[in-house]
């Protein structure tokens, strides 16, 4: 192949490599919302024995109550709510909606939520029913849909660009590769217009997402992160000028430039799926933060140099190649290094990655990084040594590697659109089955609710012979509820009636109030006597949040937050299959330490019973207990009350390591 065809053969391999990436990004795939139902209240599909006060739905992100929309209707297609949808105190993900006194029937919920995260919507529909089945509803089930619009993917790739041109600019100004005169400073000025515009652009697509004027989209979250890329903007733009006009003070206008589009970065970051993972947000945000700067001065500083270096070789060009060629790859290796991080925290299996949209576009975007290395590594070896007397092969490569980056930079984009798997998870629909027998093995009990959801219920107990199988006639039936993590709550009782099948009695009532463990007693007055049989249930509490700090040769630290009232902080020593003292810690919300009673801990395996441990007092506002851990997934819960009587509780999953 003669030299002349080179440049062609690198631009058709990069544009034909590009198109199959982005096609294989774009493949259809089942992806859930952005802000996914995760849970409700009623349960999808359930059927309740009493009319509920509210209907609550948790996401999977916090949701922006004014942008979004919750309605319960009957079968008459009249609406039972009694007024809009709002905000849990403590509960940021957690929309509730008060409804009137349902009447026995089929209930619809349908939602639309808009993210306060980053502006995305979902929109979803299940049924429920009191004191009637809603199987055969239209909706017996949860669905749940969203959309990201073109116009969003456009206004992310071209804001993400801008961006991108100047921080590339400032890093030529300091690293001096992006040759002499204003050129560094024109590019600067194109990258701040065109990430201005993709600020407008991102602003009328979240617009016409959430459904709103722009007036409501600027009173929340969303638009606060609107405004302050574009305060941002303006600021960097006006240190543009100042050095466009005063030569004598252009370097540290260009400096407070380069701030601003680092600043601008964060602020982009912040109002994205770094916010809302499942690690600690101040840490995904920082890692996300040097991930998009670093593609920023990578993409950005290799369009400097290409400006700096036009015509012929000569000393300052050559000396300008190297300074870039150990700036792009430090750039490289950070992008290489914080991208695994990210794609760990926002992936939950391996088969992700090709299973869902946003884990093509990972895959895509891991190609074409590994591309860019590719031609790095070439331009190290060929283009760097020859700089001063020929930049043809620096021409050539660059103009591959600058497609081959724009194909990464909207694989970024189209991440931005779509939503991490680890942070949609699917709806929970389950309920309590539970069986247990008599001391005397004479009955065996088995009881059964349609939720696992503190509130109203309806309860079924079905008694059969331990020995025969076969149905017992009680005269009568009483379920004893004594929360198990609460021993300073009042237990309740709730007497059944029997049904028309032979040993199944039912009734309803809201004895489990609370999450956690409860203790339910089954008294049945059967032919030779009154029969107790114990049995023990667990509840669903809330969506929490665990932070975890891990720091080389010491114990992992992990902490929940209780909103408005306490930090419950966790530490297992060692956190490993075998024997572990746990050490807890109680703060107010100020992080000062907070005084409590005895608090109740208990550790569940998949399973096994729910273990109590026993705890003691370990200085001030401490405690310890010892856990005896299995290998793989353990639930650590922990119970008190804060000295003004408000229920604290938090819910530790780990996975403890084989020892």
């Amino acid at each position: 192949m003669s030299p002349a065809a080179h440049p062609r053969a690198w631009g058709r391999g990069a544009v034909a490599l590009l198109a199959l990436l982005l096609v294989l990004a774009l493949l259809p795939a089942a992806a859930g919302a952005h802000a996914g139902l995760v849970r409700s209240e009623p349960a999808a599909g359930t059927t309740l024995g009493a009319s509920p006060t509210s209907v609550r739905l948790t996401f999977s992100e916090t949701p922006q109550a004014s942008l979004s929309s919750v309605t319960v209707t009957g079968q008459d297609g009249v609406a039972r709510q009694a007024g809009p949808a709002g905000t849990v105190p403590g509960e940021p993900l957690t929309l509730a909606v008060p409804v009137q006194r349902l009447a026995t029937g089929v209930y619809t919920v349908q939602y639309r939520v808009v993210s306060a995260v980053d502006g995305h919507a979902g929109a979803g529909a299940f049924a429920f029913g009191v004191r009637r089945s809603p199987s055969g509803a239209t909706v017996a089930a949860p669905t749940t849909s969203a959309s990201t619009s073109t116009l969003e993917l456009v206004a992310r790739c071209v804001l993400l660009v801008g961006l991108a041109l100047l921080l590339g600019a400032a890093a030529a100004a300091v690293g001096r590769f992006g040759g002499r005169g204003d050129s560094t400073l024109r590019l600067a000025g194109a990258g701040w217009l065109i990430a201005l515009v993709g600020v407008v652009l991102l602003t009328i697509a979240q617009r016409r997402t959430a459904d709103a004027t722009l007036g409501d989209l600027l009173r929340t979250p969303v638009g606060d992160a609107l405004v302050q890329r574009a305060v941002v903007l303006l600021v960097t733009g006006s240190s543009l000028l100042v050095a466009w006009r005063r030569p004598s003070v252009r370097r540290p206008a260009r400096g407070v430039a380069g701030v601003g589009a680092l600043a601008a970065v964060a602020v982009h970051v912040a109002a994205g799926h770094a916010a809302a993972g499942t690690w600690s947000t101040a840490l995904t945000v920082a890692v996300q933060v040097v991930h998009v700067a670093a593609a920023g001065l990578w993409f950005g500083g290799l369009v400097a140099l290409l400006l700096g270096v036009r015509g012929a070789p000569s000393a300052d060009r050559a000396q300008a190649v190297p300074r870039f060629s150990s700036l792009a790859l430090l750039a490289v290796l950070a992008l290489l290094l914080t991208g695994t991080v990210r794609s760990i925290d926002e992936l939950s299996s391996v088969s992700e990655l090709w299973d869902s949209g946003y884990g093509r576009a990972i895959l895509a975007k891991i190609v074409l990084l590994a591309g860019i290395a590719v031609l790095g590594w070439r331009h190290r070896r060929r283009s760097v040594p020859v700089a001063g007397t020929d930049l043809q092969p620096l021409r050539r490569i660059a103009r591959a590697d600058l497609v081959l980056g724009l194909g990464a930079l909207l694989a970024a984009a189209i991440l931005g659109t779509l939503s991490p798997p680890v942070a949609a998870p699917a709806a929970v629909v389950s309920g309590i089955d539970v069986s247990g027998a008599d001391f005397a093995t004479t009955v065996r009990a088995r009881l059964t609710a349609p939720s696992a959801d503190p509130g109203p219920n309806r309860f079924t107990v079905t008694l059969k012979d331990y020995d025969s199988d076969s149905p017992v006639r009680a005269r009568g039936v009483t379920l004893r509820f004594a929360p198990l993590d609460d021993p300073d709550t009042a237990p309740s009782s709730l007497a059944l009636r029997p049904t028309a099948t032979a040993g199944v009695f039912a009734g309803s009532g809201p004895n489990l109030s609370l999450d956690g463990r409860w203790g339910v007693t089954v008294q049945a007055d059967g032919p030779q006597g009154q029969v107790t049989v114990p049995l023990e249930v667990a509840v669903r509490g809330p969506q929490q949040r665990v932070s975890a700090l891990r720091i080389p040769g010491r114990a992992p630290q992990y902490t929940v937050q209780v909103p408005s009232v306490a930090q419950v902080q966790l530490t297992p020593h060692p956190e490993r299959e075998g024997r572990s003292v746990l050490v807890i810690r109680f703060f107010d919300p100020f992080s000062n330490p907070l005084a409590v009673p005895l608090p109740v801990v208990t550790v569940a395996h998949p399973g096994q019973p729910t273990r109590a441990l026993a705890v003691r007092p370990h200085g001030t506002a401490a405690f310890v207990a010892v856990a005896d851990f299995a290998a793989g997934p353990a639930t650590v819960a922990v119970t008190t009350r804060s000295p003004e009587g408000s229920r604290v509780r938090g819910v530790f999953d780990l996975q403890i390591p084989a020892g």
